[in-house]
């Protein structure tokens, strides 16, 4: 995976497995205080990290950088994308002759790249929990992403037993994860710009030892800090916003392979659903539809 086109904590955890446990630990301490532990001086990194400096140079080649300073760099950049804002974005995007025929194309090429951005690994953890009907599944959104968490609860309602959504407009997500177990699921949506509240829900769930699984954007939620499954999905902007059509694709993904890995017993479950609806309509989270 080269670092000219992915974000460097894309590239630490695709690469964790090739790294010795000295670099291991380098790589945690970065995903843990990303981007910040990184943009310290190479003897502060060593020192967060417990190993020594060429231990930290020795990491750096690893990830493909020509040195320390390219490193910092790289993720200087990354800082400024991950703080502007919808109107700077704005201001700066061109203006095409056709904004729906340049939309669509963003919208291909979003998920283009969200096929590279993806860590099979990870996907495939997600969909083995999620499947897992032993295991309760919380799941929350943010400010922009709760549709997604919706549709997501809504979809997973349909195949199994034991999926919540937290409502984060009812009261603060974390005093709703007060009776999480360690056998819990928390699926966390965060997109830029990041929401306080639902990363203090990862760390909360983390603590107690629950599986987290994060959808984000490049840019990596700092949640990733807490999260075991990461899926990220490009974000290419359409005008001020991003796009979620990448998000959105990965969701459905998931779904259909929990679908897959379920078989007969979700089968079982939607015809139970269909005889209780009786042609009708079940409201809420029962009904998965629009």
């Amino acid at each position: 995976m080269s670092v000219t086109n992915h974000r460097v904590g894309e590239v630490v955890r695709q690469r964790l497995d090739s790294l010795s446990p000295a670099e291991r630990r380098l790589a945690r301490v970065l995903l843990a205080s990303y981007p910040i532990a990184g943009l310290e001086s190479v003897a502060r990194f060593a020192e967060r990290a417990g190993v020594s400096p060429p231990t930290v140079t020795r990491f750096i080649t690893k990830l493909g950088f020509r040195g320390y300073p390219d490193f910092q760099e790289k993720l200087r950049h990354e800082v400024q994308s991950r703080l502007s804002s919808p109107l700077a974005r704005y201001r700066d995007e061109p203006k095409p002759d056709s904004a729906v025929n340049h939309a669509l194309e963003v919208a291909g090429h979003n998920l283009k790249a969200t096929l590279d951005l993806l860590s099979e690994r990870d996907v495939k953890e997600a969909v083995s929990l999620l499947a897992d009907v032993r295991r309760r599944v919380m799941i929350l959104g943010g400010r922009v992403s709760a549709p997604l968490a919706r549709y997501l609860a809504g979809q997973l309602h349909l195949l199994r037993p034991g999926v919540d959504l937290v409502d984060a407009e009812r009261t603060a997500p974390a005093q709703q994860l007060i009776d999480m177990r360690k056998t819990d699921i928390l699926v966390v949506f965060d997109y830029r710009r990041y929401q306080s509240d639902t990363i203090e829900a990862a760390r909360i769930a983390a603590s107690r030892s629950c599986d987290v699984i994060l959808f984000t954007d490049p840019w990596l939620s700092p949640a990733s800090a807490f999260a075991r499954q990461v899926l990220i999905s490009s974000a290419e902007t359409v005008g001020p916003f991003d796009s979620l059509v990448g998000a959105v694709a990965v969701v459905e993904a998931v779904i259909a392979a929990v679908l897959r890995e379920l078989g007969p017993r979700a089968e079982a479950r939607m015809q139970n659903l269909e005889r209780l609806r009786g042609g009708g309509v079940i409201g809420g989270l029962e009904s998965g539809g629009t």
